[in-house]
């Protein structure tokens, strides 16, 4: 087992975050009108608070090496 940081893991892939989750909101609420950037960030605070800090994760979802 190893342990993950969830706050970093999410800052980590903010980019690809943002846009999937931008995505996934354009796409099933198309009518609606948002500020992206505040949207994602009550996501990412919402998200943050409903984990712990260290998240553990089985071996199989985790892989180390020198990248």
């Amino acid at each position: 087992m190893a342990k993950i940081k969830v706050e970093g893991v999410v800052k980590q892939l903010d980019y690809e975050f943002k846009k999937a989750f931008t995505k996934t909101i354009k796409t099933q609420f198309p009518e609606s009108e948002f500020d992206e950037r505040e949207l994602y960030k009550t996501f990412f605070e919402n998200l943050v608070n409903e984990c712990k800090r260290w998240e553990t994760m089985p071996d199989d979802v985790i892989e180390k090496g020198d990248y």
